[in-house]
């Protein structure tokens, strides 16, 4: 590793570009394309508002996902006979299965708090 060279990066890809800076100057700032012009509050605020819109849609995603699998597998159970009432054309039953339930709301648990913690410092939701 070159401890002369004041480059920001830990290493450089050939395919970009080499930028060294004098320590004395401030730091360029990053935007992104579409809104870098605006000003720095309302890009904040758009930045929050589609993390919290893509972290609510993927927790919703992957909890109601897990759901289906839960429900999936409940139905193929009672469909065999193997949890209790049969039913047909492999639908619900009506008794309540602690299993599923308990699987269901963990999904639910998990996916939220993963979610909360990828997009806690993006959206500023703690």
């Amino acid at each position: 590793m070159n401890l002369d060279n004041t480059n920001d990066r830990m290493f450089n890809l050939p395919f970009q570009k080499k930028v060294i800076r004098d320590p004395n100057t401030k730091k360029k700032e990053l935007r992104l394309p579409l809104i870098g012009s605006l000003p720095n509050r309302v890009r904040n605020l758009v930045i929050a508002t589609l993390g919290e819109f893509v972290g609510t849609f993927m927790f919703l995603y992957f909890a109601f996902a897990a759901t289906q699998v839960a429900n999936a597998a409940a139905a193929g159970k009672t469909q065999t006979g193997d949890a209790g009432g049969d039913t047909q054309g492999g639908g619900l039953s009506q008794e309540p299965n602690a299993q599923v339930e308990m699987y269901i709301s963990l999904a639910f648990g998990f996916s939220l708090a993963v979610n909360a913690w990828i997009f806690f410092r993006i959206t500023g939701g703690q």
